[in-house]
């Protein structure tokens, strides 16, 4: 557990708004011993280089098929040579490869915000979507590619039927990946029985629970004692108070010494992914936090 240690790359939002590189920024983390980084779609990212890169390889996907898509990411990780169909687009790959030889053999997930608990609008948009972004997650990790997908927009209720069949429809969407959703404005015990009922997988955020005020609009008791490990791939850890959540793990609302030891005596195998608030050293936050998380074994 301890060696999956990570962090979500959104914390580095307001350095990289200051100029910083993403790929200077994971090197920066791996050479501090984070082995995990999910990588979280958001203006932030849009708008640095490695962003307008991303953006450039989803216009040029519908070139290729899934097995071709798949090949190539493959290739571009085993640093092998790319296929003849790749084209004109091959220095766009090439470029993805230099980012891939640089942080090898760090393992990289992708991240985005979608309601996947309503009733989309448009269905055939809605796949288009969904495919670009399990073929960017392929992109970041041949081997073991996951998705995650967060809910900030649908009601807080769950519609149990229209997002068990929603996620059905993702699962079945090409290239099969590792398929997540995160607790966000609902409360995570609503979701256990869609986890159980399909073979997406819960990413864990505990600080989502808490509201403004410090009131928890879940049972946590509840959902620890429902939820099986197996259908974990991700905790998240940030600590909230009155200020809001913080820059750095301490101690608040959260408790976080309960989580980790919880995951502990049950041989949790999935991540643990640190998402502070963004400040100006985000690694010296994400070091004091990891060390906060170590000690909360003690």
């Amino acid at each position: 557990m301890y060696e999956k240690i990570g962090i979500v790359t959104n914390i580095w939002a307001q350095r990289m708004d200051q100029g910083d590189s993403f790929i200077d920024l994971v090197q920066q983390f791996g050479q501090n011993g984070f082995t995990q980084f999910e990588v979280r779609d958001g203006d932030y990212l849009r708008q640095s280089i490695f962003g307008d890169l991303l953006e450039k390889l989803k216009d040029v996907m519908e070139n290729y098929n899934t097995e071709e898509w798949e090949e190539i990411c493959r290739s571009i990780w085993q640093s092998t040579e790319k296929k003849e169909f790749v084209g004109e687009h091959q220095l766009l790959f090439q470029q993805f490869g230099d980012f891939a030889a640089k942080v090898f053999p760090f393992r990289l997930s992708y991240a985005i915000s979608h309601p996947w608990r309503s009733q989309p609008e448009d269905l055939s948009a809605d796949n288009n979507f969904i495919e670009q972004a399990k073929r960017l997650s392929y992109l970041f990790c041949p081997q073991s590619p996951r998705l995650r997908l967060v809910d900030l927009t649908s009601p807080i209720s769950v519609d149990f039927e229209t997002a068990k069949i929603n996620i059905n429809r993702y699962l079945n969407l090409l290239p099969p990946t590792i398929f997540a959703v995160e607790n966000a404005v609902q409360p995570a015990t609503d979701l256990i029985k869609l986890i159980e009922s399909t073979s997406a997988y819960l990413t864990y955020d505990e600080a989502n629970s808490y509201q403004p005020d410090g009131s928890v609009k879940d049972d946590l008791s509840v959902f620890w004692g429902r939820i099986q490990m197996e259908d974990l791939t991700s905790v998240h850890f940030k600590q909230k108070t009155t200020n809001g959540v913080l820059t750095e793990l301490e101690d608040g609302w959260v408790d976080l010494r309960s989580i980790m030891r919880k995951l502990n005596q049950s041989n949790y195998q999935g991540d643990l992914l640190i998402e502070n608030t963004p400040s100006n050293d985000p690694l010296t936050d994400a070091i004091n936090s990891r060390r906060y998380l170590l000690d909360c074994l003690d």
